[in-house]
């Protein structure tokens, strides 16, 4: 008689369910034991359907309890190591946004161009394009473009209207 034991998925459940306690309490939602518990977890199970989705959970509460480095980092993992998820466009847009916040020029348009080079046919590829293009911009060249842009647009509607 063989007995074939699992701790993988004892483990797995438990930590699962450690989780689902932290987030039910409100007051939790950005400590560091719940990103922790996100973080452990994606470390513990990289293959688990919910490791992208608790990295993810991790950086937004990163960044929404003001450590924006380590969400951006986290963001930058779920974009490099779950490329094949749908979470993985949108990490790269919140990686590279983040890191116009704190500022860091350079590598928010990586990010950006990042995003540019994996997904051409994105919705949002026009948007990405404009952050980029933007990115590392001082906010007086970025208010001559947008001025600039708006007299074209207005140019064009003249010219349409005639």
């Amino acid at each position: 008689m063989t007995f074939i034991v699992s701790c993988g998925n004892g483990t797995e459940n438990r930590m699962m369910n450690d989780i689902k306690q932290l987030e039910a309490n409100k007051s939790l939602a950005t400590s560091d034991t719940l990103i922790n518990s996100y973080v452990n977890f994606a470390n513990k199970f990289p293959k688990h359907e919910y490791a992208v989705k608790y990295l993810f959970k991790a950086a937004e509460a990163s960044i929404k309890s003001n450590r924006v480095l380590p969400g951006i980092k986290l963001y930058e993992r779920v974009a490099n190591e779950y490329q094949d998820t749908t979470l993985c466009p949108e990490a790269l847009i919140r990686a590279g946004v983040g890191y116009s916040t704190i500022p860091d020029p350079a590598n928010s348009k990586r990010m950006f161009d990042q995003f540019i080079r994996q997904y051409p046919n994105h919705p949002r590829i026009n948007d990405v394009k404009m952050m980029s293009e933007y990115s590392g911009l001082s906010e007086e060249e970025l208010i001559r473009r947008v001025i600039e842009s708006n007299q074209k647009l207005q140019q064009d509607s003249a010219n349409k209207i005639q």
